[in-house]
C-alpha cells in the first residue's frame, strides 16, 4: 500500500530511533566548565595584570593599596564552580561562592577602575572584572532546583 500520493515522506518531527543520538546536542555540564574554567582564567590573569603593569611610572597598587587583594580574592573565588569536588561543596554552594567573588570584582570596579575610566590598565581591570562576573554567571549551580522555596537567610 504505502503513504497516499503527494503526502510527506521521511520521518515525523521529533522521531528519533531506538539508541540513536539526538541531532543537536546543547552543551552541557563539561563544555559549561570549560568556558567557566577560561573566563575564571581570563579574570585573575587581566586582574593581577591591570594591577600590576606600571602606567604613567605608577602601577594601581600605588592607589588601591589592600583593595587590590580583594580584587585578586574575587578572581580566585570564580574558580569554585570548577573545583567545588576538591573543596566537597554542592554545585549552589560552588556558585554562592563564585557570586561572592563576582561581587567583590563589581564593588572594586565601580570604587578603582571606574573613577580612572581612561587609562589603558583601566581597561585591562574591565576585561578582568567582566570575566569573573560572566563565569559566575553561568556557573552550574545557579538554579539547581534543589532549594526549599522561601527566604534562605
Amino acid at each position: 500500500m504505502g503513504p497516499p500520493p503527494g503526502s510527506p515522506t521521511g520521518q515525523p518531527p521529533g522521531y528519533q530511533p531506538q539508541g540513536g543520538a539526538p541531532p543537536f546536542a546543547p552543551p552541557g555540564p563539561a563544555r559549561s566548565g570549560q568556558v567557566d574554567g577560561i573566563l575564571a582564567f581570563v579574570s585573575l590573569a587581566a586582574t593581577v595584570i591591570g594591577l600590576s603593569v606600571d602606567e604613567n611610572g605608577r602601577n594601581a597598587w600605588d592607589s588601591v593599596h589592600a583593595w587590590g587583594g580583594v580584587a585578586i580574592l574575587g578572581a580566585l573565588l570564580t574558580f569554585a564552580p570548577m573545583v567545588r569536588s576538591a573543596l566537597n561543596l554542592t554545585a549552589h554552594r560552588a556558585w554562592q561562592v563564585a557570586a561572592c567573588g563576582a561581587a567583590a570584582f563589581a564593588l572594586f570596579w565601580v570604587l578603582f577602575v571606574l573613577p580612572d575610566a581612561g587609562s589603558n590598565t583601566s581597561l585591562v581591570a574591565t576585561v578582568g572584572a567582566a570575566a569573573g562576573i560572566i563565569a559566575a554567571w553561568i556557573a552550574p549551580g545557579r538554579e539547581d532546583g534543589t532549594r526549599p522555596p522561601g527566604p534562605t537567610w
